[in-house]
């Protein structure tokens, strides 16, 4: 196992967990919708917990975990989208955003989980399985909501 390629994959899930919290701290400050901002808040949660699992891991390994938060990429580009749709109020259109964003860090987990296992060591492979779980579980939420708007056409 290389450590520095340990290093470098866990800390690229922190980035991606980085970008979620901050994501999400936006979207919840963009609406006034109150289920809105409590589902925002659980994923921040999530993303928190996992965050802090990899940086625990990084610094065992020796490595510097990267903090530092820039909000670049999909989720920049998610922040973005997000305020457009809460501007227009369109519930619809933000759960759709949400979840394909959703689906890109779920796939960034599963990549990892796939292309790079013999980067990491047994606990290593479990605590990320874990977190993936939490992901797919926020996934799932984001799918529900919009089952459930889509067939009732509003939203609490």
């Amino acid at each position: 196992m290389n450590i520095d390629k340990s290093i470098e994959v866990l800390n690229t899930l922190v980035k991606i967990n980085n970008d979620r919290i901050e994501g999400y701290k936006s979207a919840s400050k963009a609406t006034e919708k109150y289920g809105l901002k409590n589902m925002f808040f659980e994923f921040q949660q999530t993303s928190q917990k996992c965050k802090s699992e990899l940086i625990k891991e990084i610094k065992k390994l020796g490595g510097i975990p990267k903090e530092t938060v820039k909000i670049n990429g999909f989720f920049f580009k998610f922040c973005i989208n997000l305020k457009a749709y809460f501007i227009c109020k369109d519930c619809k259109d933000i759960i759709n955003s949400c979840e394909s964003h959703e689906q890109r860090a779920e796939q960034h987990y599963s990549d990892v989980l796939i292309h790079n296992l013999e980067s990491l060591n047994f606990e290593q492979q479990i605590m990320l399985r874990k977190q993936y779980l939490l992901i797919n579980v926020d996934n799932n939420k984001i799918r529900v909501l919009r089952d459930v708007l889509i067939e009732n056409k509003h939203f609490y």
